[in-house]
């Protein structure tokens, strides 16, 4: 007997001949620290960069601050990608970034008084180079992939002894709580960037009377953390609970690729920041999931105004202040009376916003620069 072909496969699993041009740096040897007085140069060592990333984003900015700060800032691919693509993909991600984007060939070449790693991969990447290893994390990475070897190794990665560096409290804690740490991990603070995002004020009055509402919905389907599938799923059927109230939701996708076809609502595509902006003073309401580490985004739609819809399942109370947003569980009935709560008291959604607002002014890049300056300054020689 012959099996039946079907179209179903077998969870994917990985090829190591992905890392054929990386195999020499994968093992299991503890990192070697370096310390000076005095740090000069400081390179993130990277997958290349990817336009609309806003983990790279977020490296590019730090980045530029640093080198504002005078120090010698490089973007150091792994992968094969040129420095003119990275320097206009970093353009793209980051308006006048600055630092210098250096491609793959110069990975056993370039040196650096301190190396800072952007994935997990990268991690052994630099572990054994000379000088001071750190290791920015702005997830926790092993929950990228099913419970198997690349599950491990990400995990692993966390205990080579590079100084991590946790952008948020949240990475730090399942690190903590999941790995045997033998290195230093810092934290520091998950910034937003209010004058990319102005604020719009809204007349919440009218929420009362409103028969339909338009929702910016962010999500990647190329990233289970921002739980694209759960989120259509739970936002079709919460436009049925709300169709019994005589209310329509007018969903509006965006951060997938223009061509996916979502089962709701219409689909946005990848928006440039102009096109964010208009949509969040546009919308009556913002949801951008974040089943691990914290999104940029739930940050920019509250910096302009827009009332923001958080899951409990989520990582939103880490980051955000009891009352600044509104809080449900992640199936359609807490979903559809989130909404109806909001238009019979919309005074209590413009005093969440009021509250967002407050709570943005604390946690400006300015704060996160100094963050990561006294960590620098706590590693030099003269202060061990």
């Amino acid at each position: 007997m012959k099996p039946v072909k079907t179209t179903t496969q077998d969870v994917p699993q990985g090829d190591i001949h992905s890392y054929d041009h990386l195999l020499k740096y994968f093992n299991n040897k503890p990192a070697k620290q370096t310390k000076k007085d005095v740090y000069h140069s400081i390179t993130f060592v990277t997958t290349g960069i990817i336009a609309y990333d806003g983990g790279q984003t977020t490296m590019l900015h730090l980045g530029t601050l640093l080198s504002q700060q005078g120090y010698d800032v490089y973007y150091l691919s792994y992968v094969p990608q040129s420095s003119q693509e990275m320097a206009q993909n970093a353009e793209f991600n980051y308006a006048g970034y600055q630092g210098t984007c250096l491609a793959m060939n110069q990975l056993d070449t370039h040196k650096s008084d301190i190396w800072i790693a952007t994935l997990w991969e990268s991690a052994y990447v630099i572990k054994d180079k000379p000088g001071y290893k750190m290791y920015f994390v702005q997830d926790y990475e092993p929950y990228f992939y099913p419970y198997g070897d690349r599950y491990q190794m990400a995990k692993k990665s966390y205990e080579l002894g590079l100084h991590m560096v946790s952008l948020g409290p949240w990475c730090a804690k399942m690190i903590q709580q999941n790995c045997v740490v033998t290195s230093p991990i810092d934290q520091i603070n998950f910034p937003v960037n209010l004058a990319d995002y102005p604020y719009q004020k809204r007349d919440f009055s009218q929420y009362q009377t409103k028969r339909q509402f338009d929702v910016a919905v962010y999500t990647k389907w190329r990233s289970p953390r921002r739980a694209p599938i759960n989120l259509q799923l739970t936002l079709m059927n919460c436009q049925k609970v709300l169709a019994e109230h005589q209310i329509k939701l007018n969903l509006h996708y965006f951060g997938t690729e223009k061509d996916a076809q979502f089962i709701n609502g219409e689909n946005l595509g990848k928006l440039t920041q102009a096109e964010m902006v208009k949509l969040y003073h546009q919308s009556d309401f913002g949801i951008a999931p974040s089943m691990t580490n914290f999104s940029l985004v739930p940050f920019e739609m509250m910096s302009c105004g827009l009332p923001f819809v958080d899951f409990k399942e989520g990582t939103g109370s880490y980051f955000l202040p009891a009352g600044s947003y509104l809080q449900t569980s992640f199936n359609e009935k807490d979903l559809a009376q989130a909404f109806l709560n909001a238009r019979q008291n919309s005074f209590a959604i413009e005093k969440r916003v009021k509250k967002g607002m407050a709570h943005l002014q604390s946690i400006t890049w300015k704060q996160t620069l100094a963050d990561f300056e006294a960590i620098i300054e706590k590693i030099s020689v003269a202060v061990a």
